[in-house]
């Protein structure tokens, strides 16, 4: 068994942190002004320039708008975000997603994969199935011999995304790998959720959908998975 190194955060990232876990927490609002980079700088005990580049990557991360004269204040991420500040939700609350956040990442998921599992349904080619069946083959020996759930949704997660590519639309591999960090907290409460035999049998009814050409078919299948979810999750 291996050890990795244990690395501390630097300052940058600790000041980030805590920039960060005041505006999350409330403690600063949209609109709000902070201090003069010196000020942080002195208030903090920290140097002037990793109060600017953090600010730098606060901005970029959509949590604040630096602007000339007018100086720096707290954005509204809602608006201004990105997948960086999704992921800096995230780490802020301990590797969890509120129910809204749930939603809204499964929307979004079922109108990229619904979109995929229509076209793989008009255009597939024999050897896409025969590789989809192979990695479905794949995954009911993973469930039998290493049924943790982390194994489970790793198998499951590359199979969802292999429709994807398969599908031959070039942005929706792109989008679900860009949320793929995020998307892997749901993938393991999925594999919690269902269990391993009925993933299994999900996946060997799209697959059969996909053989008949019935991608919208698919697509409504995984739909009522996703409502299904969303009525009774924890």
């Amino acid at each position: 068994m291996e050890f990795g190194q244990i690395v501390a955060p630097t300052i940058k990232e600790l000041f980030i942190e805590r920039i960060e876990g005041m505006i999350l927490s409330g403690t600063l609002k949209p609109g709000d002004r902070l201090p003069s980079e010196r000020e942080l700088a002195e208030q903090m005990k920290i140097s002037k320039t990793i109060v600017h580049i953090g600010l730098e990557d606060l901005a970029r991360m959509g949590f604040l708008e630096v602007t000339p004269r007018r100086g720096t204040v707290v954005a509204d991420f809602a608006e201004t975000g990105n997948l960086e500040t999704l992921n800096a939700i995230l780490r802020y609350n301990g590797g969890k997603l509120d129910r809204q956040m749930v939603v809204s990442i499964i929307e979004l998921r079922s109108a990229v994969e619904g979109g995929a599992l229509i076209r793989l349904g008009r255009r597939h080619t024999k050897e896409d199935l025969e590789e989809l069946r192979a990695m479905h083959e794949s995954y009911s020996e993973i469930a039998k011999h290493n049924p943790d759930v982390k194994t489970i949704s790793d198998a499951l997660a590359r199979f969802h995304y292999r429709i994807c590519t398969l599908s031959g639309n070039q942005l929706f591999p792109l989008i679900m790998n860009a949320f793929r960090g995020v998307g892997s907290v749901l993938w393991e409460d999925s594999a919690r959720f269902w269990g391993a035999d009925a993933l299994l049998e999900q996946g060997r009814r799209i697959l059969d959908f996909l053989e008949e050409g019935k991608g919208e078919a698919a697509a409504d299948y995984l739909n009522s998975l996703f409502d299904h979810y969303l009525e009774n999750m924890p």
